[in-house]
């Protein structure tokens, strides 16, 4: 059976501060995989930072929700920071304003923002709030100007994934580092005409060629939620390998929903503890996990394959949103 090294501690923790968002985005999974509750205090939070800090954690990533609308953010990241944490944050740029800006560029070295479009019109659509486009590029020029760099992720599913080259040109910028794709993950039935089917997937890889080449402020071109090598013909396996950023659920990552949730990743509803209850070292370390160590978080034909240390399997959240739905994943090692 293979294996996979779990280490003492994930690199890096996903903690979403807060279920509360100014957005309502088409693809959010906030929905599908939230518990609801009293949010973590911010003695609570900084608790559980000095424990991951305890146990070895490297990197952690504020996340929600919209964490600038978390009214100690700033306290939190400053203590993550005095900890010695590498921080980062996802936010959709839409609140930043002066003074936000510099206490931002004061904790954090580079934030991540989603763009959804290349028109204001459309984004807008897409975020589901009048004026998103125009306040996220407003907020990502205040960033830049002070040093913070800035990464952007597309959420590309069938409405827009022919704007991809059309979104990197719009954001082309000196300290707009990082171009991301992340493929639609189906977290409701209605979802379903919004999924990338095989074309579109083949179309994204090409973008991500085009983007690579034609716009070379962009340090990194990344596609961060990895399609599985079986997913494609054969002769795309060498662009999926350059493309992809292997999944690292339950060894290398894992996430801290705003009410103390421990679970693999962002998209998954699975609770492997409760933080209020049992400490960050006590539920990484449990037995639970297992299941990724020796794959069996994967189906059987993964297991077998001779790719699976470079695909992974693609990404699990993906698989098992649409196994949430009721759907089989269209792939080689889901029909065998």
């Amino acid at each position: 059976m293979p294996t996979i090294f779990r280490p003492a501690a994930p690199f890096y923790v996903q903690f979403e501060v807060t279920d509360a968002c100014n957005h309502r985005c088409f693809f959010c999974y906030n929905h599908a995989t939230k518990t609801r509750g009293l949010e973590l205090s911010t003695k609570e939070a900084k608790d559980i930072l000095l424990q991951m800090r305890e146990a070895g954690v490297f990197s952690v990533n504020f996340n929600g929700g919209e964490p600038l609308m978390r009214r100690d953010i700033f306290e939190l990241a400053s203590y993550a920071k005095t900890l010695g944490f590498d921080i980062h944050m996802n936010t959709n740029a839409t609140l930043v304003d002066a003074e936000k800006a510099d206490r931002i560029s004061a904790l954090f070295p580079s934030i991540c923002t989603s763009v959804l479009a290349s028109t204001p019109e459309n984004h807008d659509r897409l975020a589901g709030v009048a004026g998103a486009w125009q306040r996220m590029r407003q907020g990502v020029d205040l960033l830049t100007a002070r040093g913070v760099k800035v990464e952007i992720n597309v959420c590309t599913s069938r409405d827009n994934v022919s704007e991809l080259y059309d979104i990197a040109g719009s954001m082309a910028a000196e300290g707009v580092h990082v171009f991301c794709v992340t493929r639609y993950i189906m977290v409701k039935p209605e979802g379903e005409g919004l999924l990338l089917g095989r074309e579109e997937t083949i179309a994204v890889l090409d973008a991500l060629e085009r983007i690579a080449a034609d716009f070379p402020s962009y340090k990194e071109v990344k596609l961060p939620g990895p399609v599985p090598f079986c997913e494609l013909p054969p002769e795309y396996k060498s662009l999926l390998s350059r493309w992809n950023t292997p999944c690292q659920v339950g060894y290398g990552v894992c996430r801290i929903s705003p009410y103390g949730s421990v679970t693999p990743c962002p998209l998954s509803a699975t609770v492997m503890g409760e933080l209020r209850q049992s400490s960050f070292g006590e539920i990484w370390n449990s037995e639970r996990w297992a299941i990724f160590g020796d794959c069996r978080h994967l189906p059987p034909a993964c297991r077998s394959c001779e790719e699976l240390e470079s695909c992974r399997g693609g990404c699990v959240g993906y698989d098992d949103c649409l196994v949430a739905q009721g759907k089989v994943p269209q792939t080689f090692k889901w029909s065998h």
